[in-house]
């Protein structure tokens, strides 16, 4: 039977020392707890203290928890901790000896209600949102057709297949650099972030650059929404296209990139045309610009004629302006012996306007015919050869050459210049 406390004596007593007592409450606690998740609401963070640790506390409406979370589990969060945000810790019951405190010690975190992913991603895109890291005014136009293009890209892998045999077949004359990175897991982002950094710095004649991969999970592109690779395409000078996973997926480097591509194949498609249809656009317009130019030429040679005709009236009127002040003087001769003084004075004042309205016409007739032969001169080939142009034609057939084909060796050619001409002999195709 055990004995009241107050009967035994002091050298009967068992007494202990606080820190053993905390120590075995300690000892109890972790032996009867051990690890446990738990949930509650976020309070009392202040961000990673000197040592790099967590310090916060979870609460619901009954009670509450100190938490701590050590550096290198924090180091493994996906999402940044606040106040006030719902989460389910995993870690073990502790009791901190020198204030004989007990806490969690956390070890795994995740928001509640929502992928830590997810938290992540959403928060990075507000973040760099507000930065004006997403504005579409600073975003840069792809050349149309680069000569040297740069893939940063897994080297091995469908993705990088699909991409450099799209290039191939739509641009063959392109250059192509495999920048070959990490593209998930450990380290890939600053893989990433260092080849573009790096072709900027030492390949400024890349016109553009293809960041991307193939499809995955969102564990599998996270690289792709780490703040180091959105800032590094953020300062890129060369324009980026970011072609990540397929068509549903979205990370951050497609908000940042200058053109966001919805698979690989398609960011190879977005940053060079197809040659076929661009030689077939020039045919086009070239049959446009021959219709456009006989149209023109037509229209001229209209005009010329035209200009040929009224050059003839113009020519002839000062003659039958001459030609009626004449008969008009010898009529009046004729018919003034006859006529009172007054009529005669009349017939002589009227005359004299006659002759004068005839010189003016004369006067401005010689004008206009100045001023189309001006005209015409403007539109002369002779004066268009003068001003450093050329006519080259075979000096067998007397063909226009429109083109280096016409000519074979050893054909003689015939060079109209503006004053004179040259005979030369074609010496190569």
């Amino acid at each position: 039977m055990a004995l009241a406390a107050e009967t035994l004596q002091p050298s009967e007593k068992k007494i202990i020392s606080v820190g053993d007592l905390t120590r075995r409450i300690k000892k109890s606690i972790e032996d009867a707890v051990r690890y446990v998740w738990v949930a509650g609401e976020m309070s009392n963070y202040k961000g990673p203290g000197p040592s790099g640790h967590l310090y916060f506390t979870l609460k619901d409406a009954e009670s509450q928890i100190p938490c701590a979370m050590w550096k290198g589990m924090a180091n493994r969060l996906r999402f940044d901790p606040e106040n006030g945000m719902e989460v389910v810790a995993f870690g073990k019951v502790d009791v901190y000896v020198p204030y004989g405190k007990y806490q969690l010690i956390v070890e795994d975190m995740e928001p509640r209600g929502v992928g830590s992913l997810q938290l992540k991603f959403e928060q990075l895109k507000e973040k760099l949102q507000k930065e004006g890291l997403f504005d579409a005014g600073r975003k840069r136009p792809i050349p149309f057709l680069p000569r040297k293009l740069a893939l940063v890209t897994s080297p091995t892998g469908a993705a990088v297949a699909d991409m450099v045999r799209t290039l191939r077949t739509r641009c063959p004359a392109l250059h192509v650099i495999v920048y070959p990175v990490k593209v998930q897991g450990d380290g890939a982002a600053q893989e990433i972030a260092a080849a573009i950094g790096h072709l900027n710095l030492s390949m400024p004649d890349i016109d553009v650059m293809i960041v991307g991969r193939g499809g995955g999970s969102i564990e599998d592109l996270w690289a792709f929404n780490e703040e180091v690779v959105a800032r590094a395409i953020f300062t890129s000078r060369i324009p980026v296209i970011s072609a990540v996973g397929h068509e549903t997926d979205t990370t951050i480097s497609d908000f940042v990139a200058d053109v966001r591509a919805l698979t690989p194949t398609d960011g190879a498609v977005k940053a060079v045309p197809n040659l076929d249809d661009l030689h077939q656009s020039l045919n086009d317009l070239d049959a446009k610009l021959r219709r456009a130019l006989k149209s023109r030429a037509d229209l001229y040679r209209s005009q010329l004629d035209g200009y040929g005709r009224g050059f003839a009236r113009v020519v002839e009127l000062p003659n039958q302006l001459r030609q009626r002040l004449d008969d008009l003087d010898a009529r009046l001769n004729a018919g003034l012996p006859g006529l009172p003084k007054i009529l005669r004075d009349r017939v002589d004042h009227l005359a004299s306007r006659l002759q004068a309205d005839a010189r003016r016409r004369i006067e401005h007739a010689h004008a206009q015919l100045r001023q189309a032969a001006a005209s015409l001169e403007a539109l002369s080939p002779v004066a268009i050869l003068g001003r450093g142009y050329s006519i080259t034609r075979l000096e067998a057939s007397q063909e226009i050459l429109l083109n280096g084909a016409q000519a074979k060796a050893g054909d003689r050619i015939v060079t109209r210049l503006g004053t004179g001409q040259i005979i030369s002999r074609v010496e190569k195709e």
